[in-house]
């Protein structure tokens, strides 16, 4: 997606940054010639650093076990949902490629990736969370929901807190402003939070508040609109506090205050908790989103996942090393190589008894959801944005942004402006 977001493909696969050595711009894989050698398989990803190296790691390792070649090829993040969408047309490009789960949602839309329900085995399947393999799935028109990518990490927003400031977690938002005031002395902030879509989406169900339901069809100015409406004015509420570093699009503001030290909670993703593990070290804490004091209810964080998809265009030796990759991802042992690289396992079979961060976030996911389809689009998700920016910013008021923006989205989602 061109939001890139925050910190999906610059923060999922728990860090992604494209950094390091320059991209190579991949020869397309030719997957028609007969096989006289060992099977390879090319690899297109945007990931850096050391979850580049991470992912190369466990594909060498499931590669030399099985016999098979892996071939890894960095695409530049801005290039990569681009490239992958015109070669899979073309029955050209990689064999696989690893996604955000925004942008395997428009591959699948534009029909371009391989259904892989028959590609997975039970065990495979039985380790994936339901909401985490719900990140991967696709339901087209008139027809049952399908399999289109496999998960191999996840984040969501939590709670980042210094246990040095904060003895106990606050379990409510009441309790989480209550005493970000308190912990206000300056320069120190009690509370960071950059107040976007993906970051504070949580709390809109919290208030009773949607964009869609579950039919995909739009109702943000109907049954949605009193809940969406006080969502919009608490996070304007919480823009406007003087005593918390709660901004709208305030991102590098607040890495800057992070940075300095100088903030005792943040609203995060959980892919980056090695950021404050290596500015707090063992006084890191991580939890779930406080519960929402004004309507007693969790909020319900969105999940994101890095996902591998798979080409439609695979010789039958292809085809047969894509399998035994896949199922190789996920097992327990790969997945604690990435674990020990600082990357959240999609494996919820895994233990992580000695990993407390790892098993936070875990646990604060068990409120998380899927992603709606429509919110994984670029274009809802800008007419969302500018919705909460015209609220927020004062140059509109709840009922009118959200009665227009629900008109926009009718456009797009359903092709009508009938109310």
């Amino acid at each position: 997606m061109q939001r890139v977001w925050w910190w999906l493909l610059l923060g999922l696969f728990c860090g992604l940054t494209a950094c390091g050595t320059a991209p190579v711009k991949p020869v397309p894989v030719a997957t028609t010639t007969p096989q006289t050698t060992p099977t390879t398989l090319v690899v297109w990803h945007a990931l850096g650093g050391n979850n580049e190296l991470a992912l190369r790691d466990v594909l060498t390792r499931i590669a030399n076990a099985n016999g098979f070649t892996v071939i890894l090829q960095r695409i530049p993040i801005t290039d990569i949902q681009h490239d992958v969408q015109v070669a899979f047309a073309q029955s050209r490009g990689p064999h696989l490629v690893i996604l955000s789960n925004a942008q395997l949602q428009t591959l699948a839309s534009n029909d371009c990736c391989l259904v892989i329900d028959t590609l997975l085995d039970v065990a495979t399947r039985n380790a994936l969370d339901k909401t985490v393999l719900a990140t991967a799935q696709y339901t087209p028109a008139n027809a049952a929901t399908q399999i289109i990518g496999l998960p191999i990490s996840y984040a969501l927003p939590v709670l980042y807190y210094n246990t040095h400031s904060v003895i106990s977690p606050p379990s409510t938002s009441d309790d989480l402003i209550g005493l970000a005031h308190n912990l206000r002395n300056p320069p120190q902030w009690g509370l960071g939070a950059d107040l976007t879509i993906d970051t504070m989406y949580g709390y809109l169900a919290a208030f009773g508040g949607a964009v869609v339901d579950d039919q995909g069809q739009v109702v943000l100015a109907d049954t949605g609109r009193a809940g969406s409406e006080a969502w919009l004015t608490w996070l304007t509420t919480l823009n406007n506090d003087p005593l918390m570093q709660t901004r709208l699009n305030a991102i590098f503001t607040i890495e800057q205050t992070v940075g300095a030290g100088q903030l005792s909670m943040v609203i995060d993703s959980s892919a980056n908790h090695q950021t404050y593990a290596q500015l707090w070290g063992d006084a890191t804490g991580v939890t779930t989103l406080p519960l929402l004091s004004i309507t007693n209810q969790s909020a319900h964080p969105l999940l994101q996942s890095t996902v591998v998809a798979v080409n439609k265009h695979l010789s039958l030796p292809e085809l047969v090393a894509t399998r035994t990759l896949l199922n190789a991802l996920l097992t327990q042992a790969n997945q604690t190589i990435l674990l020990d690289y600082g990357i959240q396992p999609a494996n919820r079979l895994l233990s992580l008894a000695d990993h407390p961060v790892a098993l936070a976030i875990r646990t604060a996911s068990a409120d998380a959801v899927a992603p709606p389809v429509a919110l994984t689009r670029d274009d809802v998700y800008a007419a969302l944005s500018t919705m909460l920016n015209q609220v927020v910013f004062g140059t509109q008021i709840p009922a009118d942004a959200i009665t227009t923006t629900a008109a926009q989205l009718r456009i797009l989602l359903e092709g009508t402006t009938a109310p």
